[in-house]
């Protein structure tokens, strides 16, 4: 018990309960919608700063996402467009380089809000392109594929926003989605090369994060220990994936997602 004090109020964590249970959570919904259903909405960071500040969600996180990282990965090797792949990780390394230098320069404050505005920007575009639909004759435009210098602009665009969205609040999948997206890819491709993206991404994140004394070896022992979280989200994932189609799954997600993003912003403005 002492231990357990002390190791969680080595990074500031004053309700070590609370904080374990909501992390553990936080994983499992990670878990579950990486290993059934094809992604996974960013809802771990905006649960885990209800309870705590963002630079300590953002360490206890990182090797968590690594190792989900890793499995996605591992299945989805040989759906990968390695052509997109270095595009992307051009312009999102580079984007982590931004979000590296500048993340000094951040307050707590400014990132509660940017991460609880991207939540609910999540939401609000799932929502929106669920009950309302742009009808648009995609067929008449050409993939970006086909078109180097929008795929290189486009992607450079995108790619970089997504590097620096990753790197300070771990929301990086809304720019990245919009470039993949507009190249066509299959949803097989979609998944395999954002797969692998956002584990190279998150792997040059440990050193970076290191330096700027985000990472330390308590909050790496805090994300060992929220380790069994991921096998019972698999098996909880595989058990709700016969339960629930993937529209189901992500409609519960993103209204969560919603609410949560309402609950941090509500917490800095009101």
């Amino acid at each position: 018990m002492t231990y357990l004090t002390e190791l969680f109020g080595a990074v500031g964590v004053v309700t070590p309960f609370l904080f374990y249970a909501i992390g553990f959570i936080a994983v499992l919904i990670t878990a579950i919608s990486k290993s059934s259903f094809g992604g996974a909405v960013a809802l771990g960071i905006p649960v885990l700063i209800l309870v705590t500040s963002p630079r300590i969600a953002l360490a206890v996180t990182l090797p968590i996402l690594l190792i989900i990282d890793i499995w996605v990965v591992f299945f989805s090797n040989n759906k990968i467009n390695y052509k997109l792949l270095v595009i992307m990780l051009i312009f999102g390394l580079l984007g982590h380089g931004l979000g590296w230098y500048f993340f000094d320069y951040v307050s707590n404050t400014a990132l509660v809000t940017f991460i609880g505005g991207m939540s609910v920007l999540t939401a609000f575009l799932y929502f929106k392109k669920r009950f309302l639909p742009v009808k648009i004759d995609l067929v008449a435009i050409p993939p970006l594929q086909n078109r180097p210098i929008a795929l290189w602009s486009w992607g450079g665009f995108w790619c970089t926003l997504s590097g620096i969205a990753s790197f300070i609040s771990v929301s990086g999948g809304i720019p990245l989605q919009i470039f993949l997206l507009s190249c066509k890819v299959p949803r097989t491709v979609f998944i395999g090369s954002a797969g692998a993206f956002f584990f190279i991404l998150n792997l040059t994140k440990v050193p970076l994060y290191w330096e700027l004394d985000i990472l330390s070896k308590s909050s790496i022992i805090i994300s060992l220990l929220l380790l069994p979280a991921i096998p019972i989200g698999v098996v909880l994932g595989r058990k709700i994936s016969d339960l629930m189609t993937d529209q189901q799954f992500y409609l519960l997600l993103h209204f969560a997602l919603a609410v949560v993003g309402l609950q941090l912003l509500v917490s800095v403005y009101a």
